[in-house]
Parts: C-alpha cells; structure tokens; sequence
C-alpha cells in the first residue's frame, strides 16, 4: 500500500488497539490509492479497516467515480433487497404517513418502492452529483439534494424527520462513530432507524466472490453483535433485525430497525472472530484458482471496479506486460487511470481485433459474456469463475 494511511481507533467502541488480519492492495484509481489494512479489535472484537485514506479521498471517490449515479435501472439484485426492506417496514407496521429521509440514496430505487407501497412523504440524500436527476429521469422522483451523512443537518430538517433509512451506508463511512452519533443527536426521540448493512455471518468462505466483501468502499464489516453494539453505545435501540441471504452473491443483508432513545448508552458485547477468519482463509484459497485463467497472451481486461482493483496488483510482471486495455460501462470511469491503465467504454474493443477479454467481475460475469457475444461472437471470453 502507498501513500499516507490513517490509523483510526475502533468505530464501535472506540479502542485503540487492532490486530491486523489482512492488507488489502488495490490498484490506484485516478490517482486515488483506496487500499487499507483489514484488522480485529482487540477489545470488542469489530473487523474494520484500520490503516486506510483519509476522508477527503473518500469524498472525491464518491464525489467523481462512483457508480451510484450512473446506472441505468435497479438489478435483480437491489430489487430484492428493496422489496425486502418494504416487507421489513410492513412487518413492523410502519405507518404510511411517516416522512422518511433516506441518506445514501443512491437514484432512488429505494424510495419508489418505499412509494409503490403507499408511502408518501419521502427525500433523499446522496453524496453523487447525478443522483437526483437519475431519480427523475428512472422513477419520476423529486426531493433528493445532494449531499454527505456529515453534511445532513445542513441540507434538511433532521429533526422533522420520523424515520431514517440507511441503506448500505454504514459499511461505507470513514468516520463512522462521528456521523452516525451526530446524526442521532439532531434527530428527535422516538425516531426510528431503517439500516442495512451486509451481514458478516452470510459472507460465504467457499463461495462467492473471493474477498469481495473488502471491496474498494467497504471498510466496515458489521455482524448482527457488533452492529448492536454501535447502535446501543451511542443511544439507539435495537426493536428488531432480520437476515436476507442473496444466493445470487453468496453473501446477504442484515436488516435493523432501531428508535432513538434516552437514558445511558448500553454495554458491548463481544463478537466472535470464526466468520471473518473462515472467510479470508476461503477467499485465499479460491482466488489462487480464479488467478488461473488470466490468459497467458496479449489480452483486454473488461472491468474497472473492485475486482480488477484487487487483480491488477496480483498479475505476474509478464500478465502485466499482455494487459492491453481496461473496458468499463461505467461513465463516470471512463478516461480515468487504474493502475498504468486508462479505462476505456465497452465500444473501445472493437480497436483491438482478435485479443481475447478476461472478464473481471463476479457479480456480473455471466450478464457481461452474454452482451459480449452478443456483439463479438468470434472474440474468445475468459471467465474467472466459470466452474471455479
């Protein structure tokens, strides 16, 4: 890892002593080098990143090359862990008249299926420049400003607010104990809490993408435990949880209702270290074969995010020198550096006849191999996981 690294104390309980566990090196992008150290609390045991960049790199990062505010609809997946997120609302008997603020909205997929379910007082905040406008343009939403957790009180009302969703935010956030107690200081009591984040015990040691879960944005990794222990140390309680597995991931969600509450901040408990210490064995073990199909020639990578971040620092000297060109469908990467390389529009391959293409995803292996044949039925296509 290059660069200077911000050691952090533990964001649930605040200790300063972390055992490191894994350093995850990243390729550079656009001149922002996002790797960090993965480490253990030693005292509650909560897995966060300990050495990382400081927060200006985070927001320029979300600010500039996020694809938050880029895509074109919701996929299968999000739908699912929207719809989820609904019923979790119905089955707490939410009132329909709730004024709901989501922050890290995103283009708003949560909201219009807050709205399909009879929602109605709904706004959003989101770091992403375009995230209002793709909220308009998809789902003929209005009411989403632009703007940081940090930056909330100064955007809206916080304390008109009757319900908060945090949508796979939490895991993001640098200075996670700052953010999130402020924000529930401005909020009223009796305020209630949506959160999600992805859940430590559905992250699969044998499956799925390896060491996915420590993705370029995800520096927390919270358990239904350490979750609880941050939620109670700063003031909220917890009224209810739930667990969504997402086969298509080999990972899931967990789902959290909280309310804001008076009184002392609760006890921590501490959490057990056998999930993360499978999952980074099972990763290391899988990658090493996944590693197997780089082509042994000239070759175009297609993919410009997290996978091909923590690949790129992984090829051989000889692989590095085959690499031709880097493709992405993400706009807001297009012309930008990833490692020596500048990322290029999927159109772009058609200037390189005759390379074969490793993709470099996972999540969207298969979805990007049928759209590639599609288009070039004669290019060879190298799939890391294909019988992986």
């Amino acid at each position: 890892m290059n660069g200077y690294r911000l050691e952090r104390a533990c964001p649930v309980c605040g200790a300063a002593s972390a055992a490191p566990l894994y350093a995850n090196s990243l390729a550079s992008l656009d001149g922002l080098d996002m790797s960090y150290e993965l480490a253990r609390c030693t005292v509650c045991g909560f897995h966060f990143a300990h050495a990382l960049p400081d927060e200006a790199q985070y927001l320029r990062y979300y600010r500039e090359l996020s694809k938050y505010d880029s895509q074109p609809s919701v996929s299968a997946i999000d739908q699912e862990r929207n719809a989820a997120a609904v019923d979790f609302c119905l089955q707490h008997k939410l009132e329909k008249n709730l004024r709901i603020l989501d922050l890290g909205c995103g283009f708003g997929a949560l909201l219009a299926a807050l709205r399909a379910a009879g929602f109605d007082s709904l706004q959003g905040l989101d770091p992403a420049p375009h995230s209002g406008r793709q909220a308009r343009a998809l789902f003929g939403l209005d009411g989403i400003a632009q703007g940081t957790l940090a930056q909330a009180h100064e955007v809206l009302n916080l304390h008109e607010v009757d319900l908060v969703c945090l949508m796979a935010v939490l895991e993001h956030l640098p200075c996670l104990r700052r953010d999130l107690g402020r924000l529930l200081q401005q909020l009223r009591l009796g305020a209630l809490l949506l959160l999600e984040v992805p859940a430590l015990e559905l992250f699969a040691a044998h499956e799925g993408e390896p060491f996915g879960e420590l993705s370029i944005e995800h520096i927390q990794f919270f358990s239904a435990a350490s979750l609880r222990n941050l939620l109670s140390s700063l003031g909220a309680v917890v009224l209810g949880q739930m667990l969504l597995p997402l086969a298509g991931l080999h990972s899931g969600s967990l789902f959290v209702l909280a309310q804001t509450a008076p009184g002392v901040p609760g006890s921590i408990q501490a959490e057990s270290p056998a999930h993360m210490d499978a999952y980074l064995a099972g990763s290391a073990q899988r990658w090493n074969v996944a590693l197997q199909h780089v082509p042994d020639q000239p070759f175009v990578l297609y993919g410009a995010g997290s996978h091909s971040a923590r690949l790129l620092p992984r090829l051989d000297e000889a692989q590095r020198r085959s690499l031709v060109a880097i493709l992405d469908a993400n706009v807001n990467l297009h012309g930008k550096r990833l490692g020596a390389w500048t990322v290029e529009p999927p159109e772009a391959l058609a200037r390189y006849p005759g390379l074969p293409v490793l993709i470099s995803s996972y999540r969207s292996e298969l979805q990007i191999a049928r759209s590639l044949r599609q288009r070039y039925p004669a290019r060879h296509l190298a799939l890391m996981y294909h019988h992986v």
